[in-house]
């Protein structure tokens, strides 16, 4: 065996090949814990229905690491196999059926078996008819679904079972090891995952943490993994850290609640043209984002230049010439969301906007909501599944799309979301991206290529932790910090 090894060793050295510390770096071994701070601070382990952004991102990227879907998106929205290998469906897109991996286990060593994963599937998707048959489960939904694989990727519809604790039981790479409700959350590698044994043995997340206790929690060496705002994403991270900035996945805008005063659709009308988002968007947002008049980004659909985020002050004032409402002189309250750290700069901005075409407007987290100020999550790279979820989380109407072979889906989605924005019941402001910071330790591997549309998408179980001597090497040579990874300005060169 040593004769081998000095062989080796001499074809290496003939080839020119050389061994140092940075070759070694980029190999990735087992071991450590990685540390998570997120700002979320969940009493229990699923994610909420009426989720804000920063629950669902965190939540979401906490289970998991627990649970696995049916199937996975990719950065093309296209979908790949996760729990089923294989799908199909009728021509009507209403009836569906789904071929399972064999011999998967929860955590608990029970199967997760079609039966079981069938039962869970029922639980999640009530207007859903699941059944399980042999190595299959079927599933009937009452309209067409053409884009049932994107809608079984979201992280609401992580297959996961509780125990008597309440806590979750997956079939993902982690385990629950501790839970103390709103603080901590230790996880253990699943030495059985069908993945494959995750490479750090265990994941700590600290919740309800600050974005600026983050931060100083990074730059202290205390933690490996954290949250940033989207205005991070124009400035370069300090050296030893890694900033991951993500294509466009929320949505800022106004909408109006069912009980709202301002109903007639002129004024909501006159609101949008009336709006300076550029102003915005460089001062109060430093840049980060985008103008925006669509509820999805361009990114998804590639037509958003066809809704103008143009402001129009002259046609806005035009607009209110004859509105009844505008002449009783009403005064129209504007909430926003006081977790939000821009949502208040940014409201009162609005507010000085609409004074100068002649609307009425106070910021207010009191009084009647007749505008709100919201955060959408846009969760998939599929856009048909985005906008349904977009829609859902502003209370309108659910978008239908056709089954049919031979319909151009391009169409149909503009059309979808064109009537959707009619009568201006939301008027989009801006798509944001969510921004992900890692310490210099922390190395990711990847070995199937895939690409991410979404920094909170960074799954911790392809993390790997460096030798922590090569990391303090780095952390001493301002040379070796990590650039940005924007991948906005990926896709656009692309």
């Amino acid at each position: 065996m040593r004769r081998i090894g000095y062989l080796l060793l001499a074809v290496i050295s003939l080839l020119g090949v050389t061994y140092n510390a940075a070759s070694a770096e980029t190999r990735p071994h087992y071991g450590g814990t990685l540390r998570v701070m997120l700002q979320a601070s969940p009493s229990v382990l699923e994610l909420p229905p009426n989720a804000t952004p920063v629950e669902y991102w965190d939540l979401a990227r906490t289970l998991s690491l627990i649970g696995d879907t049916l199937v996975r998106i990719d950065a093309q929205g296209r979908p790949q196999p996760a729990l089923a290998v294989a799908w199909q469906s009728d021509v009507s897109a209403s009836h569906w059926q789904f071929t399972l991996r064999r011999g998967m286990k929860f955590h608990d060593g029970s199967p997760a078996s079609p039966l079981a994963i069938a039962q869970i599937l029922s639980a999640l998707q009530s207007g859903w008819i699941v059944r399980a048959s042999g190595d299959t489960i079927a599933i009937e939904t009452a309209t067409p679904m053409s884009s049932l694989p994107a809608a079984l990727a979201l992280p609401r519809n992580l297959l996961l079972k509780r125990n008597a604790q309440g806590l979750p039981i997956g079939t993902g790479p982690f385990l629950v090891a501790e839970w103390q409700p709103q603080q901590l959350l230790k996880l253990a590698a699943n030495e059985e995952s069908w993945e494959g044994r995750p490479f750090v043995d265990a994941v700590e997340i600290e919740f309800g943490k600050a974005l600026r206790d983050q931060a100083i929690a990074l730059e202290l060496g205390k933690t490996d993994v954290i949250e940033e705002a989207p205005q991070s994403a124009n400035f370069s991270p300090p050296h030893s850290t890694s900033l991951l900035v993500s294509l466009p996945t929320e949505l800022l805008a106004l909408d109006f609640p069912a009980n709202s005063r301002a109903n007639d659709p002129r004024v909501r009308e006159a609101l949008t043209l009336a709006v300076d988002r550029k102003p915005i968007q460089s001062v109060l947002l430093k840049g980060a984002g985008e103008p925006a008049a669509s509820i999805l980004p361009n990114w998804m659909t590639g037509y958003s230049a066809v809704f103008s985020a143009q402001a129009n002050p002259q046609e806005a004032r035009a607009l209110l010439a004859d509105s009844r409402q505008v002449a009783r002189n009403l005064t129209y309250d504007l909430n926003y969301d006081p977790r939000d750290p821009q949502a208040q700069l940014i409201a009162e901005r609005i507010v000085l906007n609409a004074r100068e075409v002649g609307i009425t407007v106070q910021v207010s987290l009191s009084g009647a909501e007749d505008i709100r100020l919201v955060r959408v999550v846009l969760p998939s790279p599929d856009p048909a599944t985005s906008l349904s979820e977009a829609a859902r989380q502003l209370g309108l109407p659910e978008p239908s799309f056709s089954a049919k072979p031979d319909s151009d889906a391009l169409e149909e989605l503009y059309r979808a979301e064109q009537s959707l924005l009619e009568g201006h019941a939301v008027i989009p402001l801006f798509h944001l991206p969510v921004a992900t910071a890692v310490s210099g330790r922390v190395r990711e591997w990847a070995p199937d290529g895939r690409a991410r549309w979404s920094a909170s998408e960074l799954s911790l179980a392809d993390l790997w932790l460096a030798d922590p001597r090569l990391a303090d090497q780095r952390m001493a040579d301002p040379r070796s910090a990590a650039p940005r990874v924007d991948l906005h300005a990926q896709a656009e060169s692309q």
